[in-house]
């Protein structure tokens, strides 16, 4: 008995006296000692079991707290951006206005200035060529700020589109940068199906994700622009797929890359690109997503809704 006690206290809770039925008294009172030992036993059996089940309900309320207070992160970040986008639009009014005006002068003596020449504008016609094109650059960035400020008031008419003929227009359109690059264009182009959509928007959606991806690919690569018809659950559609083999992104700048005004571009770009394109596609139900990594390249898909 007392080396049972002895192995009971060291933590062996299944020790027992073992002792067979007899008349004797104390192998009767050793028996009666298994007794209480096989309560003891039984009631840290369910200890622990109320343990582990504790930790477990602890551990699954600590992921639910964890999952909570992310999305609780996001749900502000959302609500910071929206004050931004706000103050945004109205600031944009303002400097729109006051910008215009005077870029209407300019462009106005502009001309002035060359019919006065007239043939003696030639000695001079590489300097209005670049005061021409600066003033037309300085007019598109105002528009891009429209477009991002009051994007329902700058839509067009939305009419059917066949996405593959819009590719094969957009192309041309970003020739002179391929011309001065190393990328190899190739399309993978099957889709039948025809999509609800400005012309105009779309062409702009798909030009600013090929400017991008040709930017990425500063020593050249390949250039990737597929369609193919697919259906998202009972909703049928298709999907726009341009994919490059450049730089990459880090997760920072994945996290950052459709913010207003953010670019990494530092000298071209005006940081509205893609997310003037993320405003004209999630319109009527459309939805746009990206794959990128560092040095792996980058990769956008565009799913649009068929045209009823």
């Amino acid at each position: 008995m007392t080396g049972t006690i002895a192995r009971v206290e060291s933590g062996d809770f299944g020790a027992r006296t073992a002792q067979s039925d007899t008349n004797e008294e104390i192998s009767r009172v050793a028996m009666h000692l298994d007794g209480p030992l096989d309560m003891v036993q039984g009631r840290d059996r369910k200890l622990r079991s109320w343990n582990e089940e504790f930790n477990t309900r602890v551990a699954e309320r600590t992921r639910e707290l964890r999952k909570a207070n992310r999305q609780l992160e996001t749900t502000t970040k959302q609500l910071i951006m929206s004050e931004k986008l706000a103050a945004i639009g109205e600031i944009t009014a303002g400097v729109t206005h006051e910008i215009n005006n005077p870029v209407a002068v300019m462009q106005g003596n502009l001309e002035v200035l060359r019919s006065e020449l007239s043939a003696n504008a030639n000695t001079v016609q590489i300097e209005i060529k670049l005061i021409d094109e600066q003033i037309a650059r300085i007019h598109l960035i105002v528009t891009k700020l429209l477009q991002f400020a009051w994007p329902e008031e700058y839509a067009e008419f939305a009419d059917r589109q066949a996405p593959d003929e819009v590719v094969n227009d957009c192309l041309p359109l970003v020739q002179h940068l391929l011309n001065k690059s190393e990328i190899r264009v190739t399309t993978d182009l099957n889709a039948s199906r025809l999509v609800l959509m400005n012309r105009t928007e779309l062409q702009q959606v798909l030009v600013n994700l090929i400017v991008n991806a040709i930017h990425a690919m500063p020593d050249g690569g390949e250039l990737r622009i597929s369609t193919a018809d697919k259906d998202d659950g009972d909703r049928r559609g298709l999907t726009i797929g341009i994919s490059d083999t450049g730089t990459g992104m880090s997760a920072d700048v994945v996290e950052r890359i459709f913010d207003p005004f953010f670019t990494t571009k530092k000298r071209e770009g005006t940081g509205l690109g893609l997310s003037i394109t993320q405003t004209l596609i999630d319109r009527q139900g459309r939805r746009m997503s990206m794959e990128s990594e560092p040095g792996a390249g980058t990769i956008f898909t565009i799913w649009l809704p068929e045209a009823d």
